[in-house]
């Protein structure tokens, strides 16, 4: 067996020149990984870089052809609304934004302004058209993108969609990354806002805040995150690169639910079509994801292949951010429609109407004995009787001195009876109420037949829960 791990390794070796340093961050002593384990992975790892360097020649071959299926992809991404890719039933039911945002992380130089200008380009199928977003040239070190900028994406008032081109992650300071990745993905975008690192210089700095826009309050929900990654870099940086790109894929706040970013190599057109194979494996190691499903390696050239490319990634960016459109539901909302859950919130509204109606019924008693005693004698000279006139119940006064007592001590249970039934009339809302309704009632006007000093306050109970249930 281990001369047949011994062979593996050989043959991975003269597939991946860099097969030790990058399977080392996969595997090692200290895992305990057996022989036969790591043969299994070898293979498999094989067997992916295969298939990938097929797929690339059968998508040339198929393309070159016929180009309907080109037509066609990019006709479906012209054609996306907001919710249009979900598999919900009733999108009322969700929050759908009037824009789906798609925000383009990477580090710098990896390319993520050259994607919004081929992105722009294959969508309005003109390999010639101005370049939208400020591409560097050069040293990494010069230039690059300062500030959030938005592209809508096709351009004019009927964008379906837009591209958050910004600035690269720091090289420097991971606790920048992640700090302003937060920043995106909990309070949102917002075009012209700077972008500024705790490494920047003063005068950097100083700039950044007077030209960019540092106090917006309408900001543009993130619904999915495009990583860019420079396959040259890969293939050349020291592990320090892949580290930085590591940590901040994998950021909690970058995945949606279950779904990681879709991810992006570039300047593969520098490499050969082995070595772009190559990273495309490696970086589906390095970050956890599949390198045939996940990661789109679009080059910097015009090709139909590349095209197609760019429109798979694109359906694959909205299709999930309306998979995880947020559950916010604008009408029909009912406490017995929520799950997992409603019972609590339910349990905790009647609990608070209980408390409020007992310290109520407290108050008005302390007040009625404390301060209105001469008040409740003078109102208790008249009796409450009950006629109905059309159809609507309505008073009439009649004097009775001698239930003076008798009211001071009913009127504080009057007041619990009716907030009682104030409590069901709140929770009539939950669906099962209406149904329990003439129980409840019931057993309220049961409550003052002990109490019917008078003769009529059953009567009067029960009338009081119809005229409050059929308001």
């Amino acid at each position: 067996m281990g001369g047949d791990t011994l062979k593996y390794e050989e043959e991975a070796s003269s597939l991946y020149p860099d097969f030790s340093r990058s399977s080392s961050c996969c595997f090692s002593d200290d895992l305990g990984v057996s022989e036969e384990n790591l043969a299994a992975y070898l293979r498999k790892r094989e067997k992916t870089y295969q298939e990938i360097l097929q797929s690339h020649d059968m998508l040339r071959q198929r393309l070159d052809k016929n180009n309907r299926k080109l037509k066609l992809a990019r006709r479906q991404i012209l054609s996306y609304t907001p919710g249009s890719f979900a598999d919900h039933v009733n999108l009322s039911d969700y929050h759908v934004p009037k824009t789906t945002s798609i925000l383009i992380v990477g580090p710098k130089g990896a390319g993520k302004s050259s994607l919004v200008n081929r992105i722009t380009r294959v969508i309005q199928d003109d390999e010639f058209a101005p370049a939208r977003a400020q591409e560097s040239y050069g040293m990494p070190s010069n230039g690059g993108t300062f500030f959030v900028q938005e592209y809508m994406i096709p351009r004019g008032g009927s964008a379906s969609f837009c591209l958050c081109d910004t600035r690269g992650l720091s090289q420097i300071s991971s606790s920048d990354n992640t700090d302003m990745i937060e920043q995106w993905i909990t309070k949102g975008v917002h075009h012209g806002e700077p972008v500024i690192w705790t490494s920047d210089d003063s005068d950097l700095k100083d700039r950044l805040i007077r030209d960019g826009c540092t106090c917006c309050e309408i900001r543009r929900k993130v619904n999915s995150v495009i990583f860019v990654v420079n396959a040259v870099e890969m293939m050349e940086s020291e592990s320090s690169y892949a580290h930085m790109i590591s940590t901040a894929f994998n950021s909690p706040l970058l995945s949606f639910k279950d779904d990681k970013p879709a991810v992006v190599i570039t300047h593969g057109d520098i490499l050969s079509r082995e070595e772009r194979a190559q990273v495309q494996v490696l970086v589906g190691e390095l970050l956890g994801i599949p390198p045939d499903k996940q990661i789109f390696d679009i080059p910097d050239s015009r090709d139909a292949a590349t095209a197609l490319t760019v429109c798979n990634l694109l359906r694959y960016c909205l299709e999930h951010a309306d998979k995880n459109l947020r559950f916010f539901p604008k009408r029909n909302f009912t406490i017995s429609k929520v799950e997992g859950g409603g019972g609590n919130n339910k349990t905790r509204m009647t609990m608070f109407s209980i408390a409020l109606t007992l310290f109520l019924a407290v108050a008005i008693i302390w007040s009625i004995h404390e301060h209105g005693g001469q008040n409740i004698a003078d109102e208790a000279r008249h009796d409450l009787m009950y006629s109905k006139v059309h159809g609507y119940t309505t008073l009439r006064v009649r004097s009775s001195p001698n239930l003076a007592s008798v009211f001071r001590i009913l009127s504080p249970r009057l007041f619990l009876t009716v907030s009682l039934a104030l409590i069901g009339v709140q929770l009539d809302a939950c669906g099962s109420m209406r149904r329990k309704w003439p129980r409840l009632r019931a057993n309220l006007a049961l409550i003052g037949e002990p109490l019917d000093a008078c003769g009529t306050l059953s009567e009067m109970y029960a009338s009081a829960i119809n005229i409050l249930y059929y308001m």
